[in-house]
Formats: structure tokens, sequence, C-alpha cells
């Protein structure tokens, strides 16, 4: 189990496969394990790399505040750490953000974008739901609550009937810091990448359910409006959870694509 001691901090993470880098970068209260089923579609002909970001999952961060430069710079400095120089970047919903903003930043450092239930700026209602389950954690209710209410605004209502009909239920994370969690809400609520977009030139791919009740489609539509050329794939009945399945093969293509 590999951490890396960078940017003030100890980060967890991953790498597997051999071959052009990719780093996937996960969203709100994820860990390392959001990526299990896209992973091995990549390790036979990429290397992957995934990461806990500060506030959840096992990367310690000193239970200190933090802004989203912070976050930013630690997929800058895990890059570093791991020598690598150019990769091809997967980001989902904060994750998503968070490369925005690299690719603002340091697009020298990238061959391609992809952009999974992106957003350019905060959404006030999700934000305002998602704060209040996170304070009710902090008040001392359970905090495996965040995500069952988080589940309930990713993924359809035809999922949901789905899995009733089989008579099984969604698993709900376990283990999850409620101060960890607020201090990423406070970073979410802080992005906002709409005056910086048309700066991105790296070959992007935008993915979107049309179902995304979190970040509804026409925020993926904002962002993919103002980077030139940006690639735009829109898949039905689908919430802000995508299954990797549902575009690994238009993301394999996008970055294999990329000279």
């Amino acid at each position: 189990m590999p951490f890396a001691e960078i940017n003030g901090i100890k980060m967890h993470y991953e790498d597997e496969g051999e071959g052009t880098p990719v780093v996937l970068i996960t969203g709100f209260s994820g860990d390392t394990s959001f990526f299990k089923q896209l992973i091995p579609e990549l390790t036979p002909r990429f290397r992957v790399i995934v990461f806990d970001n500060r506030g959840a999952g096992i990367t310690d961060y000193g239970d200190r505040d933090f802004t989203f430069q912070d976050m930013v710079g630690d997929v800058l400095c895990l890059m570093d750490y791991l020598h690598l120089f150019r990769v091809h970047m997967l980001g989902w919903s904060m994750g998503a953000h968070i490369a925005q903003e690299f690719a603002v930043q340091y697009q020298d450092r990238l061959l391609s974008l992809t952009l999974v239930s992106a957003y350019p700026y905060r959404p006030a209602r999700s934000s305002y739901f998602m704060n209040g389950i996170v304070d009710c954690a902090l008040k001392g209710g359970d905090p495996e609550y965040i995500s069952m209410m988080t589940n309930a605004f990713c993924f359809t209502e035809n999922f949901f009937e789905n899995l009733e009909s089989r008579g099984r239920a969604l698993r709900s994370l376990e283990g999850l810091d409620p101060k960890g969690l607020k201090r990423q809400m406070k970073v979410l609520d802080s992005f906002d990448t709409r005056e910086k977009l048309c700066r991105i030139t790296v070959p992007t791919l935008s993915v979107h359910g049309l179902s995304d009740i979190m970040v509804e489609p026409l925020m993926g539509d904002f962002i993919s409006d103002r980077i030139c050329g940006c690639k735009v794939l829109r898949i039905p009945d689908t919430g802000h959870i995508v299954k990797p399945s549902l575009y690994q093969k238009e993301f394999i293509d996008h970055i294999s694509s990329v000279r």
C-alpha cells in the first residue's frame, strides 16, 4: 500500500500497468476503489495512477483545512514524485474540477483531458443538500447516511428499481470522515472555471449522464462549448455516477488518438 510524502501530506496512491501514464481523479468522498472497474481495461496498454484526495480515503493530510490549489498541487507533486512528465488525465465530478484547474495551470503536463460529470462552478442545489448531510454527521449523525443520501442524487430511479427487483441494496461507503468531507465541500463551493475554460487547448472529452440531477447536463455542455474541439459523449438514463463500461471505449479511443 504505497504512500507518497508530497506537498505537506502523506498521499495514498496506487500505480498499476505499464506504458503511457493515465491519472484518474475521483470525486467527493471517493477513494482509490472508485475506478476499480476501469483500471483493468486500461492496464494492458497504459500505466494507471489513482489516489485518495485530501479529506477522504487514507491519505493523511494532517486534519487541516485546505484549498482547491492544494488539491491541484497534490496532483502535480504526485506526478513529479512518480517522474511523470506528461499524462492523460480523467476526473469525475470534483475530480473533474481538479482536472480542469490542472489543465488551466499546467497544460504542458497533459496529453489529454477527460471530464466526467463535470461542472464549471458550484451547483447551488447540490451544495445546499450535500453541506446539509455533512453537517448532520458533524452533529452526531451516522456518517454512513452521507453516502446513502449522496447515492440518492447520483443514481437514477431506474437504477434503484432494478436493484429492488433483484432483491439487492446499494452499498454505502464506510469509514467516512465528516470533518474531511466538510473541508472537501468548502473546496467544492470555491471552484469556478467559467472564465478559464477557453484557455484549455489540450484534446478534451466531455462525458455526462443525461439524467444527472446532482450536476445537470447543461453544466457539462457549458464546459464542452467553451473548450475548442472538445469531444462530447452524452449518455441517456444515466445519473451522476457513470459506469466506466458506458464510456471506456470512447475514453480509450480518445487517449489512443493523441500522439
